[in-house]
């Protein structure tokens, strides 16, 4: 008897510490998978069951359940019972992580009168010599060879600001949005550049925050916030329990949790990739426009419809806040035209919607980043990417979402999909849609 009361003593504190080391990692997961699930549905049009095969098929995501409350418009997912979370689909918002049930939601907003509008990309009537179209389409199909976790699901390539090819896994079509992921961040640039424009943001612009004004985080910069150079102590992991997965799927609000993260460097002095310092960039663009009308118009009005990304949404977390580090969602040609806009130097149509050289200072190396990082976007790093144009430039999400823009070649390509991170084999893709191109 004795022996038995000692081995249900050991059982117990096995389930209990069991369940303390897990807690946080399925806290997450379910955090990730509600969010997931709500957007791929309301935002996608897809079932649940359909989600739930293609979209968490990976690590404990298989455990989890989903269940759908039509009328309130939430799906919440939970790990055997004891661990859920919900989101909540919101009109003009998208899907919001309901984190403390005890805080508001964020109200609905009026969709835009022109996210119904379609607007097609032009085509070539005839073929610009030097390109060849077999080659073309044979880069194209081996862009979609299965890929551990998936594979591509949309893509597109512009030349010249033309439509030359596109192509959808079964399932998605032109009209389907898909996640950004991290190429959100470059929407986040690009927005700031239209405030820098208007003069109501500056790069050299510091005490950003009332809470940094104590210490040496008065000192950040907004051109550091864009390099990722804060100096703010961060960890970007997604495997697990971080900075990153904590604020995206346990927070009500990303950029508090953010903002309170303590100095860890000098500003300006050590390259820290941060999802959270992104969200900050959201933050003070909804802080110096002082009400969300405007903040709502500036992504519309200002960026969204002047390009005609009538497609795009931006997702906010439950205080209201844009998720400017990941949550924006487009159709793949919607994705092309954004790109589109950093080849033509920031101007759509002879209108500046970006400040005159906002292009060049964004592709400036970030101090610390090896070279691969400017202000939120990318910049080949030469391990992946080893013999390309020197002038190339990227957008990147998770998942290798890639948009690719090469200003010398006058392309821009568009490669969404649902895999494992770094699996896409990113270096052949262009070379091979570059050799089939004209050279100029």
């Amino acid at each position: 008897m004795q022996y038995l009361k000692w081995f249900l003593i050991v059982v117990v504190i096995l389930l209990v510490g069991g369940y303390w080391y897990a807690h946080p990692l399925l806290k997450v997961g379910a955090g990730y998978a509600a969010k997931m699930a709500c957007s791929c549905h309301y935002i996608q049009g897809r079932d649940l069951e359909n989600i739930k095969a293609e979209d968490l098929n990976y690590s404990a995501l298989p455990l989890v359940k989903l269940s759908h409350n039509q009328e309130k418009k939430t799906i919440k997912a939970s790990f055997f019972g004891l661990i859920s979370q919900r989101a909540q689909f919101i009109e003009g918002r998208g899907c919001v992580l309901i984190v403390d049930e005890n805080q508001p939601m964020p109200t609905e907003v009026s969709a835009s009168p022109m996210a119904a509008i379609v607007t097609p990309l032009p085509t070539y009537d005839t073929l610009p010599k030097g390109l060849n179209k077999e080659a073309l389409e044979q880069a194209v199909q081996n862009a979609f060879l299965s890929l551990p976790g998936g594979g591509t699901r949309g893509l597109v390539i512009l030349h010249d600001g033309h439509l030359i090819h596109e192509k959808y896994a079964p399932g998605f079509t032109k009209d389907t949005r898909l996640l950004g992921w991290s190429m959100t961040k470059s929407i986040t640039n690009a927005l700031v550049g239209v405030l820098v424009k208007n003069g109501q943001l500056s790069l050299q612009q510091d005490h950003l925050f009332p809470e940094w004004e104590e210490d040496e985080r008065a000192n950040i910069t907004l051109a550091d916030l864009l390099h990722m150079n804060s100096g703010l102590e961060w960890n970007e992991a997604y495997g697990g329990v971080s900075d990153a997965t904590k604020m995206l799927y346990t927070q009500p609000d990303m950029a508090a949790y953010s903002r309170a993260k303590p100095a860890a460097f000098t500003p300006n002095t050590n390259w820290v990739y941060s999802s959270g310092t992104t969200n900050l960039l959201s933050d003070l663009i909804r802080q110096t426009l002082g009400n969300d009308q405007a903040y709502h118009n500036l992504v519309q009005d200002s960026l969204f419809n002047t390009i005609g990304m009538h497609s795009a949404q931006m997702e906010s977390d439950q205080s209201g806040t844009f998720v400017g580090s990941s949550y924006g969602w487009a159709t793949a040609r919607d994705w092309a035209r954004f790109g589109q806009l950093y080849l033509q130097d920031g101007q759509w149509d002879g209108y500046p919607v970006l400040p005159a050289g906002w292009v060049d200072f964004s592709r400036e190396v970030a101090a610390g980043s090896e070279g691969v990082y400017g202000a939120q976007i990318w910049l080949p790093d030469p391990e992946e990417l080893s013999d390309v144009p020197s002038d190339l430039f990227m957008f990147r999400g998770y998942q290798d979402q890639r948009i690719v823009i090469i200003p010398s070649r006058k392309v821009v390509m568009v490669r969404l999909g649902m895999n494992e991170d770094k699996t896409f084999p990113l270096g052949k893709f262009i070379d091979e849609v570059l050799a089939a191109l004209p050279p100029n």
